[in-house]
């Protein structure tokens, strides 16, 4: 069945009409589905977990070589003589763990920013 001149003005002036074919400024239909750039999502995923690997290990690294220097000052505590000889201990241990602490905070936000500033 052939449309007519005036069915065919009907239809492209229908606002169901006008919406189909009628482009956005980005070029895209608008109540489409919104674009999402994800053509290096394998890449930044791949990056992601290296850079998750490395500081998990080095905190792995940092934990362990702690536990050590816990214990030993522990042993050390355990053979002071005096009050006094302890507390120069004590001291020292809460000292040198909260500077490890500190360096180790330094080392993750390394890997941190030179794995996302590399990409």
């Amino acid at each position: 069945m052939a449309q007519t001149k005036s069915q065919t003005e009907k239809a492209a002036s229908s606002p169901k009409a006008s919406q189909s074919s009628s482009k956005g400024a980005t070029g895209f239909i608008p109540n489409s589905a919104i674009p999402i750039p994800v053509a290096d999502t394998m890449q930044f995923s791949a990056d992601t977990m290296k850079h998750l690997m490395e500081s998990s290990q080095d905190m792995a690294r940092f934990y362990n070589n702690r536990l050590r220097k816990d214990i030993s000052f522990m042993s050390e505590l355990g053979s002071c003589k005096s009050p006094v000889q302890g507390a120069a201990v004590w001291f020292r241990a809460a000292s040198e763990a909260a500077h490890d602490y500190a360096d180790q905070f330094d080392r993750v936000v390394a890997i941190t920013l030179n794995g996302s500033a590399s990409e």
